[in-house]
């Protein structure tokens, strides 16, 4: 008789976060943000919590159009600050090419840009707009960050938007693969 496997054990973190990172769910986006997140933002594992959502603060954006996806996101970051004093940062990314953003253009139709030349320049401004309104969630004096990830292929990205400032960090593509570049917004 087969002797009894132990199952795999985990390590568990002692976990002291100081800052919320809200970043779209994108697979393609996934290992870019992680080590945006560890090498520019200097933050490790049990340092931040992950709020991973499709479409990233673009539910923040529409309180009125989407008010049950806004409903829930305000009230973890509520919660998360309430329960995490140490919580005193919060990071807004979103990026391009992001298919959330482009179902939502198909959902609400030509108002969706109506304040925006291309999608972008919305995203850029939601994540300027979304920022403002989260500093009405959270303590005094948490510190909030912006940026936008952009896509480099061919070792160029895309125009930056007028309204993006520096390029912060970029993750490099061993074998010659897209990479991507944050913007600091």
């Amino acid at each position: 008789m087969p002797e009894p496997q132990t199952p795999p054990v985990y390590n568990l973190l002692e976990a002291h976060p100081t800052a919320i990172v809200i970043q779209c769910s994108d697979p393609r986006f996934q290992k870019a943000f992680r080590d945006f997140t560890a090498n520019e933002l200097h933050l490790r594992d049990g340092e931040y919590i992950p709020f991973v959502i499709s479409g990233g603060v673009a539910a923040l954006a529409e309180p009125l159009k989407l008010p049950k996806e806004f409903k829930f996101i305000k009230e973890r970051i509520e919660l998360f600050t309430g329960l995490f004093k140490s919580i005193n940062r919060v990071v807004l990314i979103n990026h391009e090419d992001c298919r959330h953003y482009d179902m939502l253009k198909s959902t609400l139709g030509s108002i969706f840009l109506q304040h925006a030349a291309h999608m972008t320049d919305r995203q850029i401004k939601d994540l300027r707009g979304v920022a403002k309104m989260v500093m009405d969630f959270v303590a005094p004096g948490f510190k909030l960050e912006a940026y936008y990830a952009r896509i480099v292929r061919n070792g160029t990205a895309t125009v930056p938007a007028e309204s993006a400032t520096a390029h912060v960090g970029a993750t490099k593509g061993s074998d010659g693969a897209a990479t991507v570049v944050f913007e600091k917004v």
